[in-house]
């Protein structure tokens, strides 16, 4: 047997209940602070859990009033805010469905989407119409009655009306008794329905209940470390389950959050001297990044003084050194470097988290070895995004997935797959045909992970399953390890391995356009400069997991939307797609 994740268990079994519980236990706590990119100069809008409580009685009754009902589905296709929240949770209190979107989907996919979900409400923002306008005359021909937003979104069709999301949620507007509906909420009705990223094929919709997101916080309370007093940094899209997962525990516990709608907005959000961050690896990485950028622009003798007493604060914190210039060393990396950086977090950080993708090596190792513990989360869409965690107060370890949940049965099938079965999992598909061979004859969901434990009884993920590249030579390797590997260097932003048939490895590396320049300005050829950097990385991988060539593409990932899935992650078959004419002349092939 191996350790679990430790467990808390709420008083109560649904998201509806959690907000009736805690906004009858804290009401006038403050517990949304929203920046609204409407106001770019104004102070946050600040929700009570009493308030929220009433908006959503009130969003209730406006649901109830144009037939909302169990059964029925209320499309969420806006910027992150308090009423995207709002309308969702009055939604789960009648038991209905709501159906998330990210915001960043083409008008294409959100099309696609918006006809296979079916509405009969959608709540969304003045942009996001835009893209189901076109589409609203058969949206209306299959149910869709009432179209919900900040403000007016032009014309609708016959039978569909509009209303002010402010107006249903205002004072003196008509309210439900939040509390019986709450009440009448079972664990099986639905939470939400997401969408998987797509980095291969249609999107698949996850239905989603109430005990899987109950159950998800209740593995990840204990292993955050937050607690009542915390505020938390909440940018995550909520069309990604890890933003439901923060926002559910904050509402369980009764913690504050300063909600973000963009990026761009972070810096403020950071001026609210936050005590937590969660994000996605990339915001920890051009953090990272900063700082090494400001380093090397110091003085030979500054330079190499911060270096040091980096690497061995990393000895002392991550790898137990004792050693007393190591000690010493620490303490001049907490003047030099840690200072800053908490300063920059706005001064109060005590932890930060981080899911979605696995984080690399180097940015772990780098906030550990300030003192600013470092959490990965693992998890996915279909187990409400939580597998396992790392611990706040306990075991953290580079690279690990951590503690798997006590909630979860967990199997490693023979080739090396991760299989889980438990109350974490999804209820089902939005098309049942998407559950063909997502399980295995004894109900175990297939995660499509290659996974094992460590001796400490931490989960390790060696990458997808799918992914594993098989060489001619007969060599496999598993490329997330190593693609993360090179993206811990510098100055590589991404990175996709490729070889499959082929007698060796290469890589799709992505590099600033600013670093190809300066090579191009010193008359240096960017492939063949930057491979020995590539090589370095990988030091402590064989020698034929080392790629021989490389691909170099302008720019970071994200400067290629097409290339990226909603989460940032790199679209594999889409580099290989877009770039397979220069993967062929790395083998030189025409």
């Amino acid at each position: 047997m191996h350790p679990t994740l430790p467990i808390f268990r709420f008083p109560a079994r649904t998201l509806p209940g959690l907000l009736v519980h805690t906004a009858r236990r804290i009401p006038g706590t403050v517990f949304i602070r929203f920046i609204d990119p409407a106001d770019p100069g104004g102070t946050p809008r600040e929700i009570t859990f009493a308030a929220l409580h009433a908006s959503v009685a009130r969003a209730a009754a406006y649901l109830r009033g144009v037939g909302v009902g169990p059964g029925d589905r209320v499309l969420l296709l806006a910027e992150n805010a308090p009423e995207w929240q709002t309308f969702s949770l009055a939604a789960q209190a009648l038991r209905a469905e709501p159906a998330a979107l990210f915001s960043s989907l083409s008008a294409a996919a959100v099309q696609d989407i918006a006809r296979r979900v079916r509405p009969r409400v959608a709540f969304v923002s003045a942009p996001q119409w835009a893209k189901l306008a076109p589409i609203a005359p058969e949206l209306a021909a299959g149910g869709l009655v009432a179209v919900v937003s900040a403000s007016a979104i032009g014309a609708l069709p016959p039978g569909v009306a509009w209303a002010d999301a402010a107006a249903v949620t205002a004072d003196g507007a008509p309210a439900e008794d939040l509390d019986a509906l709450a009440a009448a909420v079972g664990e099986e009705d639905p939470f939400l329905l997401l969408f998987t990223s797509g980095t291969t094929g249609r999107p698949k919709g996850v239905r989603l209940p109430q005990r899987a997101i109950v159950h998800a916080i209740e593995g990840g309370a204990i292993a955050t470390g937050t607690v009542e007093a915390d505020l938390g940094v909440h940018f995550l899209p909520f069309g990604h389950v890890a933003g439901h997962d923060q926002f559910a525990i904050a509402l369980a516990q009764g913690h504050g959050l300063v909600m973000v709608a963009r990026r761009e907005d972070i810096e403020r959000s950071l001026a609210l001297h936050p005590t937590y961050l969660f994000s996605v690896p990339l915001v920890y990485e051009r953090i990272r990044g900063g700082v090494e950028e400001k380093l090397a622009g110091l003085p030979a003798p500054a330079r190499a003084l911060a270096r040091a007493a980096l690497a061995a604060a990393q000895r002392v914190r991550v790898d137990g050194s004792r050693a007393l210039r190591d000690r010493v060393l620490t303490r001049v990396a907490d003047v030099l470097v840690g200072r800053a950086v908490r300063a920059r977090l706005g001064g109060r950080i005590r932890g930060l988290f981080s899911g979605g993708a696995p984080a690399t090596v180097a940015t772990f190792r780098f906030f550990e070895a300030l003192g600013i513990p470092f959490v990965e989360l693992y998890g996915m869409s279909e187990t409400a995004g939580l597998v396992s965690s790392n611990l706040f107060g306990g075991l953290r370890r580079a690279g690990a997935a951590g503690l798997v949940s006590p909630d979860h049965e967990v199997r490693i099938a023979e080739d090396g797959e991760l299989l889980v079965r438990g109350p974490l999992l999804l209820s089902g598909y939005l098309e049942p045909e998407d559950a063909a061979g997502a399980y295995d004859p004894d109900g175990f969901f297939r995660t499509g992970d290659v996974a094992r434990f460590d001796e400490e009884g931490l989960l390790r993920i060696a990458g997808r399953k799918k992914h594993l590249l098989v060489l001619s030579t007969g060599k496999k390797l598993s490329p997330e390890p190593i693609e993360q590997a090179i993206v811990s260097a510098a100055p590589f932003q991404g990175a996709v391995l490729v070889g499959e048939g082929r007698p060796f490895v290469s890589a799709a590396v992505f590099v600033a356009r600013e670093e190809l320049a300066r090579l191009a300005a010193a008359g240096q050829d960017a492939a063949e400069e930057l491979l020995p950097r590539v090589r370095a990385a990988l030091a402590a991988f064989s020698e034929f997991e080392k790629p021989k060539r490389l691909l170099v593409i302008p720019g970071a990932p994200q400067d290629h939307p097409d290339l990226v899935t909603p989460t940032l992650k790199l679209r594999r078959e889409a580099v290989l797609d877009r770039f397979g004419a220069g993967v062929a002349r790395l083998y030189g092939a025409a």
